[in-house]
This record gives C-alpha cells, sequence and structure tokens, in this order.
C-alpha cells in the first residue's frame, strides 16, 4: 500500500487519532463522521478540505478509504468493526474493541481469514517511562506486580458511560494496565479472581461498578494485583511497583523510583509522556504500509488481552476464581 486514506469516527478522543494519522507521511483523513450536531457544524468550518458527515455509510461505501479509525462510543465498536471488514479497511479502534466475548470470537475469525489489520489505542506500551521500565525488569525475577488505573475523572461516569447498557469499567479503564501487566511480563495469565463495588456512586445515575480489583495469577506462581479506579477523587494516574528479587522499581504521584539493596534512585523519565502517544498509532500506519514491519500490538495480544478482560468480568458476576478461556 503505497498511501493511507483514512476516515475517522468520532471526533472526541478521535481527534488524538486525527493527529496523528495527520502527521504520518503518506497518510491523508479524508473523511470525519461525527453525529453530535454541534460538533459537525464547527468541524466543516474547521476542516473545508475534508468530508464531514454524520452518516457511516459514506466511510464504508467510500472504496478509497483504506483506514477507519473507531472513536465513537463503546457500544458502537462492534458494529463499526464488522463494517469496516466487509468493506475490507484496516481498523484502529479505540478500546474495547467489543463488549461480549461472542463478539469477540466472531472479530477474531473474520480478521484471521483476511489480509486486513486492526490495533486498539492502548498506549502505556509507548510511554517512555514503561519503556524504559521494561528494559531494566526484562532479566529479571518478577514475584509481583501492583498496576492502578486511577481515572481521577468521576464525572466522566454520568455522561455517555451511564446511558450505554454494557459499560465496563474493567474493559474501558483498566484494559489498559492489564495489558502494561502482560507487556511487562511478557507472559499471559492463567487464572483471575475478580471484585468490584459501586459504593463510591450509590444513588447517581451511573449505575454500573465504579471500582474494580483483578488479582492475576502468572505461570511461575507471579501474581499481579490490578484496580480500575473510576470514582477515585485523585488526578488522572497509572500508579506502579514491580517487585524482583534484586530491586523494586516504583511509579506513584511523587515520582518513580528504583529500590536496590544498598540505595535507592530517581527514574527521571517523562510522565505521562501524552506526546509520545501518537507513536502508536503512527507504528501501525508504517505496518500497513509495509507489512513486513511489525505492529507494537500484535493481533495475539489484543484478543489476549481481551480474553482476560472478559474473564475477570465472569468473576465478579460469579465471585469465584476461574481460569483464563482465550479464544
Amino acid at each position: 500500500m503505497k498511501k493511507i486514506k483514512a476516515a475517522i469516527i468520532g471526533f472526541g478522543i478521535g481527534q488524538k487519532h486525527f493527529e496523528a494519522i495527520h502527521n504520518f507521511k503518506n497518510s491523508q483523513v479524508q473523511i470525519i463522521c461525527e453525529k453530535n450536531l454541534t460538533k459537525l457544524i464547527a468541524l466543516k468550518k474547521k476542516f473545508p478540505n475534508i468530508k464531514i458527515t454524520d452518516n457511516e455509510k459514506d466511510i464504508f461505501l467510500n472504496k478509497d478509504i483504506n483506514l477507519v479509525s473507531i472513536a465513537s462510543y463503546d457500544d458502537d465498536h462492534y458494529h463499526q468493526v464488522l463494517q469496516s471488514i466487509k468493506y475490507k479497511k484496516n481498523i484502529i479502534v479505540e478500546k474495547p474493541m467489543c463488549l461480549t466475548e461472542k463478539q469477540l470470537k466472531h472479530i477474531k475469525k473474520l480478521i484471521l481469514n483476511s489480509k486486513l489489520r486492526i490495533t486498539s489505542n492502548l498506549v502505556l506500551r509507548v510511554n517512555s517511562l514503561f519503556m524504559k521500565i521494561k528494559k531494566k525488569i526484562d532479566n529479571d525475577k518478577i514475584f509481583y506486580i501492583e498496576a492502578d488505573y486511577i481515572w481521577g475523572r468521576k464525572e466522566k461516569l454520568f455522561g455517555w458511560r451511564s446511558k450505554i447498557k454494557n459499560y465496563s469499567l474493567i474493559l474501558g479503564a483498566g484494559i489498559h494496565v492489564i495489558d502494561l501487566v502482560m507487556w511487562l511480563l511478557k507472559k499471559r495469565p492463567i487464572s483471575v479472581f475478580a471484585f468490584a463495588n459501586d459504593i463510591a456512586t450509590t444513588k447517581s445515575i451511573f449505575k454500573k461498578k465504579s471500582m474494580a480489583l483483578i488479582v492475576l495469577e502468572f505461570p511461575g506462581n507471579i501474581i499481579a494485583k490490578i484496580t480500575a479506579n473510576g470514582a477515585a477523587i485523585h488526578q488522572h494516574f497509572h500508579e506502579l511497583k514491580i517487585f524482583t528479587k534484586t530491586k523494586t522499581i516504583t511509579n506513584s504521584p511523587n515520582g518513580s523510583f528504583t529500590f536496590t539493596k544498598n540505595n535507592s534512585k530517581i527514574n527521571k523519565y517523562d510522565y505521562p509522556d501524552k506526546a509520545n502517544r501518537k507513536k502508536l498509532i503512527q507504528n501501525f500506519l508504517g505496518s500497513i504500509i509495509d507489512h513486513k514491519k511489525k505492529h507494537i500490538i500484535s493481533h495475539k495480544d489484543q484478543f489476549d488481552l481481551m480474553s482476560v478482560c472478559f474473564a475477570a468480568e465472569k468473576s465478579i458476576k460469579i465471585n469465584k476464581k476461574i481460569k483464563i478461556r482465550y479464544f
């Protein structure tokens, strides 16, 4: 493929997708689909040379479009992914890719039987701090990890997330730190035991769980404790503690530190490193243009991650530790 001709669905977080695609060589955004009337009018004024529409069919029926970037509400993702595959378009989809195991199986079957590529915007993999931490621990014997997704945006739970039927804090937020842990360990977990509550959002219009704790067991008896905290009164943050036989590495609001037996030192890396996030999408664009290039997140990584998230959801429902079934 010589050039990427892209379309974007949804221009909330989709703005970040636009910036990444627009600023990548050999790629061009040709269509933006936005169903909010106020945004639609503003977009037409801002981008007179880009087709602005409220109809998804304008994207899927356009034979020139070879990439669809899906940044719509979570319950629209599955349908839009299927349409993208049907009309032979590569896909960037905001997490989660879909909302049920049945949907995941269907997407996986279709993607693996096509020449198309799909990715989710799992941006922690390109964070400079976490990339350097990964290098520090690659040869270490890790025995325990804690990773906390502290959303710090409680008010956002009361918008569209309160209106869609199957919104999941694990699939919509905790998925980031689950992916981070699996990527750091280079392993996929064997079992999960998860718990959740809605104490912080009781009597609000948000009727789903707003706090989840997930315990994962990995091969070699490695344990990980992960939280998805949607209701925290706190800055938005990805807190991390990694315990190995020779060192402990942390990332907290007080800074990132490496502790060894005799001393400790500050890890002076950029965090949250928002400028680097576009690299994930741009790496994907490069892999579409040149199929010999590997994307940072493989198809297997994505499907395995979704399997873990669905297993955690199931564990909450039945209140039991369960073995993770990979699709």
